[in-house]
């Protein structure tokens, strides 16, 4: 049993889309035409439909499978769609202008033009004054698959007329099998309308990782580019240039091994941290630290070894066993301990306003 092949266009019929003006405001010829809008889904005049052109992803995939059939082939204008109308029954189509490029825009489908001189002249004489686009779309929904070409025309009343309407003549349904699609795609020539559409989507996915991956790569040579000092538009020789001269003027005599220097500053850290502990304890041994604030003392000598030795130099030695004595008449009174009275006679307070601190917690 022989496999039946499908095509790009299996499934889908064909219409004429609703007409839009080439003129600008200025009366000016736009080179720059919308020929689809978004809809989804919307209508001709004549109330043929539903026809769908959902969204940015939905038209970046009918500008790609468009892309895929006319390969290195411009698509065309012509006047009053003519090559649909005229060419099958034997007549002929002369172009009006050539399609250079299409692009996804926030309204839909847009082309870039280039008008033939008999046509610039109809449009800029009035002879002319709207385009229609031509397309194929799914029978099941309506959904646009691809463009066939545009026409320029008068007649707002072709507005989504079907061109598989009695008077085109037009068959639908199968059309002869495309292989070089497939073939371009790296299918075989059987492929279905599934695998290659899949294809389509897989090459686009493909095309936005890689865009991705170059931005990266720019990104980071211009930073190299800033680093080596060349200019922002350097090339890779005049970068691969610049890093050899650096690293030709690059002296060892000024850098150390990582190793040998975080050994040199653990030792500096741990001699440090001796002679805190050394500076400290002279002074509890003088007299001129509490023992009780030896942590104070060695905490303030560690962050601010200037304070420190200011302290102390200014600090008057007390015997440890001293002790202030309650006064005569208070017998309640509390008592100071030697550490305390030290402490308060080094701050200038008071038996009293020491007292007072330490009941407020402030000493």
């Amino acid at each position: 049993m022989t496999k039946r092949t499908a095509t790009p266009d299996a499934g889908t019929d064909t219409a004429i889309a609703a007409a839009v003006a080439v003129l600008d405001d200025q009366g000016k010829v736009r080179k720059r035409i919308q020929i689809l809008p978004f809809g989804d889904p919307f209508h001709g005049r004549d109330g043929r439909g539903p026809y769908r052109l959902v969204d940015a992803t939905h038209a970046q995939a009918v500008i790609d499978a468009t892309a895929a059939v006319q390969r290195d082939t411009d698509l065309f204008i012509d006047y009053d769609h003519q090559s649909v109308l005229a060419v099958p029954n034997g007549g002929t189509a002369r172009a009006a202008g050539w399609i250079k490029g299409l692009s996804v825009e926030a309204d839909g489908i847009h082309a870039e033009v280039e008008w033939t001189a008999p046509a610039l002249a109809a449009l800029e004489a009035g002879e002319y004054r709207y385009v229609s686009p031509h397309f194929r779309f799914a029978q099941a929904d309506g959904r646009i698959t691809r463009l066939v070409n545009v026409g320029l025309t008068n007649s707002p009343n072709l507005d989504l007329a079907a061109i598989a309407a009695a008077d085109m003549a037009l068959s639908t349904g199968d059309q002869k099998p495309m292989k070089s699609v497939a073939e371009a795609l790296g299918l075989s020539a059987d492929a279905s309308e599934e695998e290659v559409l899949a294809a389509i989507k897989d090459m686009m996915e493909k095309s936005t990782a890689q865009s991705a991956q170059i931005t990266a790569i720019d990104k980071t040579l211009a930073d190299v580019r800033v680093t080596v000092g060349v200019a922002a538009d350097a090339d890779g020789t005049a970068i691969a240039t610049a890093l050899a001269e650096k690293a030709a003027s690059f002296d060892p005599a000024q850098f150390v091994p990582r190793a040998s220097y975080d050994a040199l500053a653990k030792g500096v850290r741990e001699e440090a941290e001796k002679s805190a502990v050394a500076a400290v304890d002279q002074a509890v041994a003088d007299g001129k630290v509490p023992p009780a604030q030896r942590a104070w003392a060695l905490d303030l000598v560690k962050k601010d070894k200037a304070s420190f030795h200011s302290f102390i130099a200014g600090a008057a030695p007390f015997a440890a066993g001293d002790i202030i004595t309650e006064k005569s008449g208070d017998k309640d009174a509390p008592k100071l301990s030697a550490d305390e009275a030290a402490i308060a006679s080094q701050l200038g307070l008071t038996e009293e306003k020491f007292l007072k601190s330490r009941e407020e917690g402030n000493v």
